[in-house]
């Protein structure tokens, strides 16, 4: 049987959780040439009311895909995903990465399913939410 098969609206994927260290971060900052201090400069964050450094958006997105991406082992069936931040992730902050089947259909002899995403901090707080379109071909 398919994963569109065995898919079940409701069904939640397994989580990933992920702590972002200040050595992770700061290889992804040297990556990218990070120009925001709010991104590196703690007294800077503070200054703007943060609690400390925020972590980018885009960083944290990078890790968004990851359950979806565990189940369906085909990078390629994803056929859009949007994303919202709400709430920043800050330096130290745990986070988890939450996927769950909103809806599953036919189209034009195609499968598609629909999911919900989000991310949690260590307060269950959903600070990212999103969704996430896969295609699956006959």
């Amino acid at each position: 049987m398919s994963l569109f098969e065995n898919a079940e609206i409701g069904q939640q994927l397994e989580p990933f959780s992920v702590t972002i260290d200040w050595n992770m971060y700061k290889k992804y900052n040297r990556l990218v040439h990070e120009i925001n201090p709010l991104h590196f400069n703690e007294s800077y964050a503070k200054q703007l009311g943060y609690k400390t450094i925020v972590v980018a958006g885009v960083f944290t997105a990078s890790f968004f895909l990851r359950p979806l991406l565990k189940w369906i082992k085909d990078p390629t069936a994803i056929l859009n995903y949007e994303i919202r931040f709400h709430d920043p992730v800050y330096l130290g902050d745990p986070i988890s990465h939450h996927t769950s089947i909103k809806k599953k259909y036919e189209k034009k002899g195609n499968y598609y399913i629909e999911f919900e995403a989000w991310v949690e901090n260590q307060e269950k707080k959903r600070v990212t939410t999103g969704t996430v379109t896969v295609v699956f071909n006959r």
